[in-house]
């Protein structure tokens, strides 16, 4: 009877944590979020992209991409089907099912006001009534914006319509993220139109890279958190960020 429960503990332990392959593949998940995480035609690319595969090289792993929006990506490292992500800020609730790898690969937040270079600067956010403004739906960006009354927003589910759109004149600034709002006035070809208002908030937002508490990979945390330190530590992540953006600014 002993024998037999060990036998069944084993082949349901064998079910619940899975396993990674003896090539050392890991499931990371990724949604479209460029420049950090860009997916287009099959193809995955941009700086999560890049930093993720240094980071698995560092211990002996390779990344398989799979694409999901980003609250499928959740619930799929909730479950185990996934074992990694980037990109994850941390909240209690994600606490539960993930273990966020240490030391975050980027602190550093800014939210830009974009406008047309023959329009009149925002100074502040009074400058802002009165204005159509382009936004994401369901974003969040920072209080004193988030909690204003009286600001006409306009949402979109892709930021890319909203810079399209105040290239039309159809909205008269587009709030967006630094990095993101760059990267899409670039590819979009609308450097020559469009400029960044003095109005604008930064502020320090640890992001990590967070590993599935249901998958086998959790065991690896400690070595995980140790090659983190070690390529934030020798450039490596910041040299993949800042070349990124050097190459994004030679094509404009």
């Amino acid at each position: 009877m002993k024998l037999f429960f060990s036998a069944a503990l084993l082949c349901l332990t064998i079910i619940l944590i899975p396993t990674l392959s003896p090539a050392q593949d890991v499931a990371v998940g990724l949604d479209h979020f460029p420049p950090w995480k860009v997916v287009e035609n099959g193809s995955f690319n941009g700086i999560d992209v890049e930093m993720t595969k240094a980071l698995l090289a560092e211990v002996g792993m390779t990344p398989t991409f799979i694409e999901c929006p980003w609250a499928r990506c959740l619930n799929l490292m909730q479950v185990g089907k996934l074992q990694f992500l980037s990109g994850v800020l941390k909240r209690p609730e994600r606490e539960k099912y993930l273990l966020f790898i240490e030391p975050p690969y980027k602190t550093k937040s800014a939210k830009v006001f974009y406008r047309l270079k023959t329009s009149q600067d925002i100074k502040s956010i009074d400058d802002l009534h009165g204005k159509i403004i382009g936004v994401q739906r369901n974003a969040k960006y920072f209080n004193e914006f988030d909690n204003r009354e009286n600001l006409m927003k306009e949402e979109v589910n892709d930021d890319k319509f909203n810079f399209l759109k105040l290239a039309n004149g159809r909205v008269d600034t587009v709030l967006s993220t630094e990095s993101q709002g760059d990267y899409l006035v670039s590819t979009l070809g609308l450097g020559h139109l469009m400029t960044k208002a003095t109005y604008r908030h930064d502020e320090t937002v640890p992001v990590y890279f967070a590993v599935s508490k249901r998958s086998a990979l959790a065991g690896k945390i400690d070595e995980l958190n140790a090659a983190a330190k070690r390529l934030k530590d020798n450039g490596t992540f910041d040299a993949i960020i800042r070349n990124y953006f050097d190459l994004l600014k030679s094509s404009q």
